[in-house]
Formats: C-alpha cells, sequence, structure tokens
C-alpha cells in the first residue's frame, strides 16, 4: 500500500468514525429522552430503559450509515479541495478514478457489515426488544403502575390507586376494583405490596375492607374486614405486543409471497448498497471552486440524502400496494444515484496544430 493510500484511508477512517459518533449522540439523545419519559409515565420498565436504548443501534444504524457516508467523504475530501491538495496530486498524474476506487475499497467492507446488522441483527434487535420488555413486565408488575393515579388494568379487567409506590412496589392506601361492571368487587386497604408465587402474580393487601354487589340490587352488598388479603391478578403493567413485522427474519420474507413481506426484504436489500451509493457522490460533490466555501455543497447532499430516503419510503409503499412488481424493488432508486455520482462532464480537449512551423494550441470544434 502506498503512502497516499494510507494518508486518504486514515483521513476517511477518523472522519467517519466522528461523524457516527456525533450522529449516535443527537439520534439516541431524542430516544433516551423518549424512554425516559416512557418510565416515568410506567409505560416501560426503568430497569430496561439502557438495554432497549442499546438494542435501537442497528435499527439507527440502516438510516444513519449512508448520511454518515455522505458527510465524512464530503468533508475529507472536501477540506484537501480547500487546502490546494488535491490540485497537487491532479498535477502529479493521479486522475479522478484512483479516488473513486480508493472510495469503493474503503466502504465495501461497511457494506458488508451493514448487510449483515440489516439482514440479520436488526430483526433479532426488535424481537429481543420486545421479549425483554415482556419479562421485564412479569418480573415487576409494579413498573405500570402510576401513584396516586387511577391505572386501568389490561383488558379492561379492573382498576387500581394507591396513593405511594416505593421502590420495592410496597404501596400505601391503596384502592382496587376489578370483576364485571355488574358485581364489581372493590378492595380498599391500608398496605399492600406485589409478590411473586410460581408463574403468577399475587397482590397482598392488609388492614382493609371488601365491598361485593355495588350498583346490583339482586345480588345485594357484601361488605366484609380482613386482616390479610392474598389474591392473584392479571398481569399489571402493559402487556408486550404481538411479533411486529420488522422482526420476521430475512429467510422468511424471502419464501413469502405477500406484498408487505416483500417491501420489508427490499428495504433490507438496499440500505447497504447505499454505504457505497453516498460515499461516492459525497467524491462528487466535494469538488468545490477556491472561492467556494468547504461546506459550500453540504446543502445539496442533505437534500439528495433526504430525497433517496422519501423514494424508498413511497417506493416501499408501491410494492405494499402492489402497484410496483416486488422482483423490480427499489434498486433503480440507488442505481440513479449511482449514475449521478459516477457522471463525469467530459471537457474536450485543445488540439495541436503547426503553422509556420511553430506549435500553438487550438480549441477542438464542435
Amino acid at each position: 500500500m502506498r503512502i497516499l493510500d494510507k494518508t486518504l484511508i486514515k483521513e476517511l477512517s477518523a472522519t467517519f468514525f466522528a461523524v457516527l459518533i456525533v450522529l449516535l449522540l443527537i439520534a439516541f439523545g431524542t430516544e433516551a429522552t423518549k424512554l425516559l419519559a416512557m418510565a416515568v409515565e410506567g409505560k416501560l420498565p426503568a430497569s430496561v430503559v439502557v438495554q432497549v436504548l442499546f438494542l435501537k443501534i442497528p435499527a439507527a444504524l440502516e438510516i444513519l450509515l449512508p448520511l454518515v457516508a455522505l458527510i465524512s467523504v464530503l468533508l475529507a475530501f472536501g477540506r484537501m479541495y480547500q487546502d490546494q491538495e488535491m490540485v497537487v496530486l491532479q498535477s502529479c498524474g493521479i486522475s479522478g478514478g484512483y479516488f473513486k476506487k480508493l472510495v469503493t475499497w474503503f466502504f465495501l467492507p461497511l457494506v458488508i457489515f451493514a448487510a449483515w446488522i440489516t439482514l440479520y441483527v436488526t430483526p433479532w434487535s426488535y424481537q429481543t426488544e420486545r421479549e425483554l420488555i415482556r419479562e421485564a413486565q412479569e418480573i415487576s408488575p409494579v413498573a405500570g403502575l402510576i401513584p396516586g393515579k387511577f391505572n386501568v388494568l389490561p383488558n379492561g379487567a379492573g382498576v387500581l390507586y394507591a396513593k405511594d409506590i416505593d421502590a420495592r412496589g410496597r404501596m400505601k392506601d391503596v384502592w382496587i376494583q376489578y370483576g364485571e361492571r355488574e358485581t364489581p368487587w372493590v378492595l380498599v386497604a391500608e398496605k399492600g405490596r406485589f409478590i411473586q408465587q410460581q408463574s403468577q402474580i399475587v397482590l397482598r393487601l392488609e388492614s382493609g375492607w371488601s365491598y361485593r354487589g355495588l350498583g346490583s340490587e339482586q345480588a345485594g352488598l357484601q361488605v366484609q374486614t380482613f386482616k390479610r388479603f392474598e389474591g392473584a391478578l392479571p398481569a399489571l403493567s402493559v402487556a408486550a405486543g404481538k411479533p411486529g413485522k420488522f422482526e420476521a427474519s430475512t429467510a422468511e420474507l424471502w419464501q413469502s409471497d405477500r406484498p408487505e413481506d416483500q417491501a420489508i426484504l427490499q428495504w433490507r436489500l438496499v440500505t447497504p448498497f447505499g454505504l457505497l451509493v453516498f460515499g461516492l457522490l459525497g467524491l462528487k460533490l466535494s469538488k468545490t471552486n477556491p472561492r467556494e466555501g468547504r461546506f459550500a455543497k453540504l446543502f445539496i447532499a442533505l437534500v439528495a440524502y433526504i430525497v433517496y430516503n422519501q423514494l424508498l419510503v413511497y417506493g416501499q409503499d408501491l410494492i405494499k400496494e402492489g402497484i410496483w412488481p416486488g422482483w423490480v424493488g427499489l434498486w433503480p432508486i440507488p442505481i440513479l444515484y449511482l449514475l449521478w455520482a459516477l457522471w463525469q462532464k467530459t471537457i474536450p480537449m485543445p488540439e495541436r496544430t503547426s503553422v509556420n512551423g511553430s506549435l500553438s494550441l487550438q480549441g477542438s470544434e464542435k
């Protein structure tokens, strides 16, 4: 490997990972805020917030990696144009094809890495996230309860209220109503807590009253007092959802004939290729004139990236609706962008003519 190769690869690597870290911090700062808000509201167990945040990294990389490739190449080679380093290299006989080849070889391992994330890691992360939340909710039934609020039980099984709930799940001034609407059962107690017995969650109340048949004229009202009450209740936290469409493995999507599955499969196949496309596009847009700023074409690059993603989303919708054939997929979009990145305007070279034994240059006539 030549010294120039090592220098350019080192420059690209440093810029690529710096941009990746910055964009990940921006993206996950917003995501962390959402998860913490869900934990405060009781929609997500606080014990799994960090794990859920890390499991969202693969899905975020699918969106961020092409953008990172675009910005990193744009910044790295844009600096070289501003410092006149590219002019010196070109004057030494290094053509533009050399830089395209270098960028291609630099991003090929990253394309393979992105394909592994998109095809295998992302579906696993969605499935693991759902299972993690479900297990945490089963272990910690109080995670879905908010003190000082009437918490609706899953499936409309009833309502629970507790004035105060500590970290260990011990409650004070508990009021719970569950059962059928015609014959509701109301329990009021000074203290209460949840305990796990085998595979069931049991509510234990101390020093309270039991009311049966409120509002029922036929059954009549039954009032009892108790020192300790124990009863198995349905899970009080929000139940985990059913397996999502993004959890399906790539092999399952490949064998499926449904348009919805084909749309997801095409997204997974096209996404890794975007790194190479936007890497070459960044090389094209990095060329600036001496009087242009280093970030002169950054706005154009961002607009191109946004349009690219919107076209992919629109193409997915067309495949889902059966308007666009699944065997064609989303490939026309990255191919058009690749042609844009590789297209280079040809400038006619001057011709040499001899006049009276002396050499002079004359522009070629069209």
